[in-house]
């Protein structure tokens, strides 16, 4: 019997999931299900704020730094749930177009970033943009459902440990 021939043989005599088993994996998972989702959302609003020059990562970090005087990197990817050579690969070409500068940190140690006026007038033109990509959603979803929708992943972002709620 060749070595590929053996291979399979010793798979067949272990206990390996049938695909039945790992169809209802996959429809059950949550990981599977919410990066499913997260990808059909995101292209949405990719081509949605394409009319503004920014994908939809781009709009949340200007968002995000748009509702402060401006933040510490560790602050910043904490917020948005990134580690931190992410959020550097994401910031680096929003500091490329003049959107995002450093200013200085108390902590001396700290960087820390903000908007520039280019990069508050690129979040003015996007803004109304992704309002109206908010409001197709909602009307999709409908208002009571995507509450509730939010409020659990909130929930989840708060509780992205899973083993410290479990016991």
């Amino acid at each position: 019997m060749s070595k590929k021939a053996q291979t399979i043989s010793a798979r067949k005599s272990e206990k390996y999931p049938s695909k039945a088993d790992m169809l209802s994996a996959g429809l059950n998972c949550v990981n599977f299900n919410l990066r499913r989702a997260s990808r059909a959302v995101t292209q949405f609003y990719d081509r949605e704020l394409e009319r503004a020059g920014l994908t939809s990562q781009r709009f949340s970090l200007l968002h995000t730094l748009g509702a402060s005087e401006g933040l510490e990197l560790s602050q910043l990817a904490d917020l948005l749930v990134m580690d931190r050579t992410t959020l550097l690969r994401n910031l680096t070409p929003l500091e490329e177009l003049g959107y995002v500068a450093d200013i200085p940190s108390e902590n001396k140690r700290a960087r820390k970033v903000s908007l520039t006026q280019k990069g508050l007038e690129a979040l003015r033109i996007a803004y109304p943009i992704w309002e109206e990509a908010q409001a197709l959603v909602t009307e999709a979803m409908g208002e009571d459902d995507l509450k509730r929708l939010l409020k659990r992943l909130n929930s989840i972002v708060r509780k992205r440990n899973f083993k410290e709620f479990s016991k």
